[in-house]
C-alpha cells in the first residue's frame, strides 16, 4: 500500500471578508476557520481570513481522488458563488495531504480535471513519508478505544 493516510480541504483566504461571510455565500459549514490574527508571528494568520472545509472526517479512505471528488460534489452549483468570492479578492484553491510510505502517488483522473478547471481551482499537495506499522499501530489503538 502506497497512501498511509490522505485528505482534501477546500481553502478559502481574504484580506477583507470574514470567514462567517464566506461561509454564508457558499451556503456550506467550515470544518475550520481564523479570522485574521493581528499578533500572530505567522504572517499569513496576520494578514488573511481562513475559511476551509475537508473532507477527512466525511471520507474514510486511503483513495486520494475520493477526497478530490468530495471537494467537487460539495460545490456543486457552487459557481457563482466562487466567482462572488475571487471578484471580492479570495484565494482559494485545494490542498490534499498526503502520507506514502513507498511508490506511487497521487492522481487526478479526466473527469476531476475537467470539473476542478470548471470549478476554476487550482490543485496541490502537501507530501510525507510514513511506515505502515506507525499508521497500522494507529488503527489498531483507535479500534481498541472505540470498543
Amino acid at each position: 500500500m502506497s497512501c498511509l493516510e490522505t485528505y482534501s480541504t477546500l481553502r478559502i483566504f481574504s484580506k477583507t471578508m470574514p470567514p462567517d461571510e464566506i461561509g454564508r455565500i457558499l451556503g456550506i459549514q467550515a470544518t475550520r476557520t481564523r479570522a485574521i490574527a493581528s499578533g500572530s508571528k505567522y504572517r499569513h494568520e496576520r494578514e488573511n481570513h481562513y475559511w476551509g472545509w475537508s473532507s477527512d472526517s466525511s471520507v474514510q479512505s486511503v483513495d486520494g481522488i475520493e477526497h478530490v471528488r468530495a471537494v467537487i460534489s460539495l460545490l456543486q452549483g457552487k459557481e457563482q458563488q466562487l466567482a462572488q468570492l475571487r471578484t471580492a479578492g479570495c484565494d482559494i484553491d485545494v490542498c490534499c495531504y498526503w502520507v506514502s510510505s513507498g511508490q506511487g502517488g497521487p492522481f487526478l483522473d479526466n473527469l476531476a480535471l475537467t470539473d476542478l478547471s470548471r470549478l476554476g481551482l487550482e490543485i496541490w499537495w502537501d507530501i510525507y513519508f510514513g511506515e505502515e506499522e506507525e499508521y497500522a499501530e494507529g488503527a489498531a489503538g483507535r479500534t481498541a478505544g472505540g470498543a
